[in-house]
C-alpha cells in the first residue's frame, strides 16, 4: 500500500484528537465559568485513536500490520 492511504488514515484519526485538544485548551485559557466536560475531551481523543487504527486496518489490510 502506498503512503497516501496511511497518511489519509492518520489525518482522519487526528481530526477528533485536534478538536478535543482545542476544546480543552480554549476552555482553560479563556477562564470561563463554564465547567469543562473532561469525559467529552477524553472520548474525542480515544475516538481519534480508534479511528486512526481502524482506517489503517481497513486501508492496509489486517495481515500487513
Amino acid at each position: 500500500m502506498s503512503d497516501k492511504g496511511v497518511r489519509a488514515a492518520v489525518i482522519m484519526g487526528l481530526i477528533p484528537i485536534l478538536v478535543g485538544t482545542a476544546y480543552l485548551i480554549f476552555n482553560e485559557s479563556f477562564g470561563t465559568e463554564l465547567t469543562i466536560d473532561m469525559a467529552g475531551v477524553t472520548m474525542l481523543i480515544a475516538l481519534g485513536l480508534a479511528m486512526a487504527f481502524g482506517f489503517l486496518v481497513i486501508l492496509k489490510g489486517a495481515k500487513d500490520l
